[in-house]
């Protein structure tokens, strides 16, 4: 009797399993490959019209939606019957063989035999990655990207591990632009957070807009709590900057955080370019940008004065924290683009000091231009007061009096 009972016992334990493949099965990802080729023809298809330049007018808007549309269609089919020990690199080539994506760039020598090629610009080449971020093997991000005049747009979705299957928790991407600059490009990087003494995480992601004009542009820093508990995801950090397009970027995850590092513009037009450090430090819905800021002293002045106050105020010596807001402020009065007149900044000596091998003093001068009263206002300097720490500098004061220990010889000489 005991062999006859054994049969539908298996047959129990196994009914289960046997439910849940008939529930999901995986669909046919060609008819979703259909409509993303599709999306990219309409793309390709359209005409710059005349004057139009690094505009995105409603019809092209309209179509650049539908892309995205596409991409973010595929990804959720390719996802909803996944494994959880899904391979990433075997997921991207699935997308990048019938999209025919990820491209490598040719450079082309100019023929002039050969009659001039046309290009799609909007939609003419896609790249596709997907990753599992080394903070969690329950995440799963996929990174779309387009090329748009003058650059490439993107979108970002990112998919967590439940019990019940892959989930989408995250779709970052750039609302219709009426100009390209509007488009999530130029660069963009991302990196993941987890949350401390919790499962839960976060994600920074920086990018630039693109421009047809300049090598200067601006970039935006975002950290984003994705979708979770009913609850839609949440920007929890929002910051703009600019900064100079032709050099790289460089994002990296640090002990509890965070950095993101660009090629920035300081405010002497002859040095024009200096590193932006932006590091931040993440403790529960605590998130707090920290040292270092700047490579050196002279980056440092500039980046504190570039900053927010909120920011700002946290690097300063406290007794000297009243002076050094009433010289932030003045100096935020004279730069500000909307005022009838801006001085011209530019930096003078970085001097060593006698009474520490910590302490350096830079200073800053302002003059004022005038084709034909330069007489009338008179040149003025700032001396800043700086210690360095490790891995970090704090204001001690400023003064338009340079401090008499600081004799030193000029550290940082201008070449100019």
């Amino acid at each position: 009797m005991r062999p006859a009972l054994f049969v539908p016992l298996v047959i129990l334990i196994a009914a289960p399993a046997a439910l849940f493949a008939q529930t999901c099965s995986q669909p046919n990802l060609r008819p979703y490959i259909h409509k993303v080729k599709a999306a990219q023809s309409q793309l390709r298809a359209y005409n710059i019209g005349d004057g139009e330049g690094e505009q995105a007018r409603e019809p092209l808007q309209k179509r650049i939606q539908v892309m995205k549309d596409a991409f973010a269609t595929l990804a959720d089919a390719a996802m909803k019957c996944a494994p959880e020990t899904l391979n990433a690199r075997a997921l991207e080539n699935s997308f990048v063989r019938p999209l025919d994506a990820n491209k490598p760039v040719v450079a082309e020598e100019y023929d002039p035999k050969k009659p001039e090629k046309v290009d799609d610009i909007y939609g003419d080449s896609i790249d596709v990655k997907v990753t599992r971020p080394a903070e969690s093997s329950q995440i799963l991000l996929v990174d779309f990207r387009f090329e748009i005049q003058c650059g490439f747009d993107s979108l970002l979705l990112g998919y967590e591990w439940h019990s019940n299957g892959w989930q989408q928790v995250l779709r970052w991407q750039s609302g219709n632009y009426d100009v390209i600059s509007g488009a999530f490009g130029d660069f963009f990087a991302y990196q993941v957070v987890p949350r401390k003494d919790s499962g839960d995480w976060l994600i920074a992601v920086a990018h630039g807009h693109p421009w047809c004009s300049s090598n200067m542009s601006g970039f935006d820093l975002d950290v984003i709590q994705p979708a979770r508990n009913d609850n839609s995801q949440k920007v929890l950090l929002h910051k703009q900057e600019t900064y100079w397009r032709d050099d790289p970027t460089r994002m990296r995850s640090i002990p509890d955080g965070f950095e993101l590092r660009v090629s920035g513009y300081s405010r002497d037009v002859n040095i024009i370019r200096r590193t932006g450090i932006y590091r931040y430090s993440i403790d529960r819905d605590r998130i707090e940008r920290v040292q270092p800021i700047a490579m050196n002293g002279r980056d440092f002045v500039d980046e504190w004065l570039n900053s927010p106050w909120e920011e700002s105020q946290n690097w300063n010596f406290p007794s000297e924290l009243a002076n050094l807001e009433a010289t932030y402020k003045k100096i935020a009065t004279l730069n500000d683009p909307n005022a009838k007149e801006q001085p011209h900044f530019t930096y003078g000596p970085v001097r060593t000091c006698s009474d520490s091998p910590s302490h350096f003093q830079v200073e800053l001068d302002y003059g004022w231009w005038w084709e034909e009263k330069k007489d009338l206002r008179p040149d003025a300097r700032t001396f800043f007061q700086i210690q360095e720490g490790k891995n970090s500098f704090t204001m001690l004061s400023a003064s338009d009096k340079p401090d008499p220990h600081c004799t030193g010889h000029d550290i940082m000489p201008s070449i100019y």
